[in-house]
């Protein structure tokens, strides 16, 4: 089967313009990461602190967020207006 690549990105690039992206059905997403994050950033716990705290380069946090997000996430209440972390 010969496929023809030119074909297939105009159609990822119009599908763009139409405003679908990979991933752009989780903008209307929260997950148990966002959730930890936010809790956490209102503790005065953030990434920069944790990293200084035990003197490490890199902690992760992203990258745990992110699994985190993936194990629970829900639809954002689109009554409830959104805030600023």
């Amino acid at each position: 089967m010969n496929t023809d690549h030119s074909d297939l990105n105009k159609t990822i690039e119009e599908m763009e313009r139409m405003g679908l992206h990979p991933n752009s059905h989780r903008d209307n997403e929260i997950g148990l990461g966002d959730i930890v994050e936010h809790i956490l950033n209102k503790m005065g716990i953030t990434e920069e602190k944790f990293k200084q705290w035990f003197n490490l380069d890199e902690c992760n946090c992203s990258k745990r967020k992110q699994w985190l997000n993936g194990l629970l996430s829900w639809k954002k209440n689109k009554t409830q207006p959104k805030e600023n972390a």
